[in-house]
């Protein structure tokens, strides 16, 4: 295993960060748009609502399954041809979402982006590990803000392209963006170490458990986990949440209705990350990837309990401040899993079992928030996974401190 090391450090890891997240910011626009026009069309597409909820969720549940075994194929080939693997994946799958197949092709399709992500993703990480440790949280947070620029960018023009010219020339259409990220993946100068084969005479599987035993590695996963189940819910139930916080007349007094406010607060998430991410991120790198975590989940926390206790549009504010201190939460967590991971005898298999806590809070925060709890039970979910993940974030700082 190579570690931080002169030759790493002292390449330009801005530059490796931007292309690589040019690359999966290019692959994610055919599964971006999915999310903002798949359930208009699904009449027209043969799909009832559930089906098409099934189909959202299906790349989420595969990656379960499938981010330690990419680990391995990254570990075992370098990272150069699964990154690319991973896009000419993405571009098979964008297109076959256009073509009207039926369900179970289409199902097969999101399986097929699932295993694409994971690869993209994994190589996101492998270019922020490649950077110098005392810089990892701002290349954490220009990683996310490019890849948001693809999905926003996504789902703006492809919903124009839907709506003049149809689904399928929008989904081609984004097919065409999509095919641009295989020849700049092809032309990524990745670090020496990052292109050969890993060599070990034991069992990778069984190394990679016995790196799992370490207390910032499993104090960094369990972190993760449970800030992205929390954040997983917020915003899984957040139109259902105001409506009960919010009176329709002070709606209808700003001109819009429970939609709007609802995707306005969910894009202000998605959005930080062009913002908020790389300048927590920078934060990070100066104090300490623990100690922001911390901070910003109590934040997080007290705003939280303002929400619940404040009623009308004043509530809408306060959850949004909830939403902004969990992406600096995710961002800080990020940069010191890449961290973990350059001290691992196996980082690729940790990557991928950090993205695979990462993938099991998503999967499970709606689940929760929509199946599980009633509407007027969601205010002791919010505390309660709120109140836990501080708790594990907590640990994670803590863990740090006798470290150091």
């Amino acid at each position: 295993m190579v570690a931080d090391s002169p030759t790493i450090s002292s390449r330009r890891p801005e530059g490796l960060v931007l292309i690589s997240g040019a690359v999966i910011a290019l692959c994610i626009t055919g599964d971006s748009l999915l999310y903002g026009v798949l359930p208009l069309e699904a009449e027209n597409l043969g799909l009832s609502l559930p089906l098409v909820g099934i189909l959202l969720s299906a790349n989420r549940i595969i990656r379960l399954v499938v981010n330690t075994p990419v680990g391995m194929l990254f570990e075992r080939w370098g990272v150069r041809w699964p990154f690319v693997g991973s896009a000419v994946l993405g571009l098979i799958v964008t297109v076959s979402y256009g073509m009207g197949w039926g369900f179970f092709v289409f199902l097969l399709a999101r399986l097929g982006w699932g295993i694409s992500w994971s690869g993209l993703r994994l190589g996101g990480y492998h270019a922020v590990w490649a950077g110098p440790g005392a810089s990892r949280g701002r290349l954490m947070g220009l990683l996310g803000a490019v890849i948001s620029i693809g999905a926003a960018a996504a789902v703006l023009a492809g919903g124009y392209l839907r709506d003049v010219y149809g689904y399928q020339a929008a989904l081609f259409g984004m097919a065409l963006v999509v095919a641009l990220a295989i020849p700049l993946a092809l032309v990524i100068r990745w670090p020496e170490h990052m292109l050969k084969p890993a060599q070990s005479e034991r069992p990778p599987l069984r190394v990679w458990l016995q790196t799992l035993r370490t207390p910032d590695q499993w104090s960094v996963l369990l972190a993760t986990f449970l800030q992205i189940a929390t954040g997983a819910i917020f915003v899984a139930t957040a139109a259902v949440f105001l409506t009960s916080r919010v009176s329709e007349n002070q709606v209808a007094a700003l001109g819009v209705g429970f939609g709007t406010i609802t995707g306005m607060l969910i894009a202000l998430r998605w959005l930080s990350d062009l913002v908020v991410g790389p300048l927590l991120g920078e934060v990070s790198d100066r104090m300490g990837q623990g100690l922001l975590a911390l901070l910003l989940s109590i934040v997080s926390v007290a705003a939280l309990l303002a929400a619940l206790w404040t009623p009308g549009l004043l509530a809408v504010l306060y959850l949004a401040i909830v939403f902004l201190a969990g992406a600096g939460v995710t961002v800080a967590l990020g940069a010191a899993a890449t961290t973990s991971a350059a001290k691992s005898s196996r980082p690729q298999l940790f990557l991928g079992a950090y993205a695979t806590a990462y993938d099991a809070g998503l999967a499970l925060g709606p689940i929760l928030g929509l199946t599980l709890v009633a509407a007027n039970q969601l205010p002791t979910l919010y505390l309660m996974s709120a109140l836990i993940s501080l708790m594990a974030v907590a640990i994670f700082w803590w863990v740090g401190r006798r470290q150091q």
